[in-house]
């Protein structure tokens, strides 16, 4: 049946086995396509069949990936134009493109990335809800512009996540409300700017959100949050300007301490910022020491997810976090 193949496409798509599995993924496709034709009526392609197929390019990891999923949604597309309900794209579909186009690393996808979002905004628009943006949309948009090493990258990632902001503040709809990963996402696009031009305003930019995060009464910062500020730290403020270095570290560490993320990632980010004497003087501790040897309140939400994520009352929350997961911090 379409559930059966489906399943089996997902299974390959998740397979992690690169551009073999999403290859085998599209044959499995044409082979339904096939049955279906020739008559079988318990085989036949539609909207999760085809998003199986592009979430497997999109994590193949191919040079070549982005193209086959913006190209499969371009067949897809025609088929349901064509009058094939079945197949009709949705916010998964395009999510999953965006995601693809993220992984590119390069400003041409990040701009494609954003005009596809303008795209489902526009169908939205419209009145077509199957196309409606919701935040991983916009997060993934902004993960595109962090990883594309442009020029004015951080501003474009911040302009998308002020426009989402705005759009919820609006609304108030659940489903358009900016979370941790899209300010970490635009915190990304900052800390790893690589233009000397863009330095302060990626400076500002990056403490004007992680502000903001730390303001908001229903959204927390998160281990990645202090591992990015760290970086900001690191690789945006002058090395001569100690002060300024020390009091924004000392500040960042006691919050990660505050709220119990610190881990050993933490602290390697923390002596990149700092002197060791300096960060002597924030920890209490050698260089060599590691967080599981500290304070157990200063872990406790990191042990406390571990244990969910163990016994699976986490995993939902942990695939999540997974498939955000930025590459560069």
């Amino acid at each position: 049946t379409t559930i059966n193949f489906n399943t089996v496409l997902d299974a390959w798509a998740k397979s992690g086995e690169g551009e073999q599995a999403a290859e085998r993924a599209e044959a499995i496709l044409e082979w339904m396509d096939r049955l279906s034709k020739s008559g079988n009526i318990d085989v036949k392609p539609d909207t999760i069949t085809f998003n199986a197929v592009i979430d497997a390019w999109a994590r193949s990891g191919s040079k070549r990936g982005p193209m086959r999923a913006e190209q499969i949604l371009d067949h897809m597309d025609a088929l349901y134009r064509a009058g094939n309900q079945d197949v009709k794209p949705d916010t998964y579909t395009y999510n999953t493109l965006i995601n693809a186009l993220a992984k590119c690393g390069d400003g041409v996808s990040a701009g494609r990335a954003e005009e596809i979002l303008k795209i489902m905004e526009a169908k939205y628009a419209e009145g077509d809800r199957s196309y409606k943006p919701n935040t991983r949309s916009h997060t993934s948009v902004i993960d595109a512009w962090a990883k594309s090493g442009e020029l004015g990258a951080c501003r474009m990632a911040e302009g998308i996540f002020n426009r989402l902001r705005h759009l919820y503040d609006t609304n108030q709809d659940p489903d358009i409300k900016p979370n941790v990963y899209t300010a970490n996402a635009v915190m990304n696009a900052c800390a790893f700017s690589k233009h000397e031009e863009d330095r302060e305003e990626a400076l500002a930019m990056s403490f004007r959100t992680f502000m903001w995060l730390d303001e908001q009464p229903d959204v927390h910062a998160d281990a990645y949050t202090f591992t990015i500020m760290l970086s900001v730290c690191s690789n945006l403020i002058p090395r001569d300007d100690h002060a300024i270095r020390f009091e924004n570290a000392a500040m960042l560490f006691s919050k990660c301490c505050e709220y119990g993320y610190l881990n050993d990632h933490v602290l390697w980010k923390l002596k990149l910022a700092l002197s060791e004497q300096e960060y002597f003087q924030v920890v209490g501790a050698g260089p060599e020491t590691k967080s599981s040897d500290m304070d157990p309140s200063w872990s406790r939400t990191v042990v406390m997810k571990r244990s969910q994520d163990r016994h699976g009352w986490g995993r939902n929350r942990h695939r999540d976090r997974r498939e955000n997961h930025y590459d560069r911090y």
